[in-house]
C-alpha cells in the first residue's frame, strides 16, 4: 500500500512541474495540497490587450489540516496566501462568489496543450479555469 501512495505522489510531482513555480507551494507544504477548506479571496480578470493573452489572477488562502482537535476545530498549521495566475486563457466558468468561497478542493489538471484549475465549492465560488500556463506568483506564509 505505501509503494502506491508513494507512486501516486510522484505522479502528482511530476505534473505539477508545468505548473511556474509550482516549488513555492511543494517547499512551504513539503507535498501538493489538495487544497480543502481552503478560501479563495479573489479573481482578477484582465484581457492584457498589450500581449494578447487574457489572464486571470487568483488568490487563495490555504493552510494545512491536521486530524487533532483543538476547542472543537481541526488544528491546522503552515498558512500561507497564494497568488496564481493564469496566462493566455481559454476557457473561464465562475458562479456563486460570495464574502468566504470556501472550497472542497482545487483541482488540477492537464488537456492537451491547456492546464486545468477546477474549483469545487464548498460554500461560495464554484467553476474551471483553463489557461495555456498556470504560474504560481507568490506565496506568502502567515502567521496564525
Amino acid at each position: 500500500m505505501a509503494l502506491e501512495n508513494t507512486t501516486i505522489k510522484l505522479v502528482e510531482l511530476e505534473f505539477k512541474e508545468e505548473i511556474e513555480n509550482a516549488n513555492l507551494i511543494l517547499n512551504h507544504f513539503g507535498y501538493w495540497p489538495s487544497f480543502h477548506d481552503s478560501e479563495i479571496i479573489s479573481l482578477k480578470f484582465e484581457r492584457n490587450l498589450e500581449e494578447g493573452k487574457p489572464t486571470v489572477e487568483m488568490k487563495v488562502y490555504a493552510f494545512e489540516m491536521t486530524d487533532k482537535v483543538v476547542n472543537r476545530y481541526f488544528k491546522r498549521f503552515k498558512h500561507c496566501i497564494i497568488d496564481f495566475k493564469f496566462v493566455d486563457l481559454q476557457k473561464s466558468e465562475m458562479d456563486g462568489f460570495n464574502h468566504q468561497n470556501a472550497v472542497d478542493g482545487l483541482n488540477f489538471e492537464k488537456d492537451g496543450d491547456n492546464l486545468i484549475c477546477e474549483i469545487n465549492a464548498a460554500y461560495g465560488v464554484d467553476g474551471l479555469l483553463s489557461a495555456k500556463t498556470i504560474q504560481v506568483v507568490k506565496l506568502e506564509p502567515v502567521e496564525k
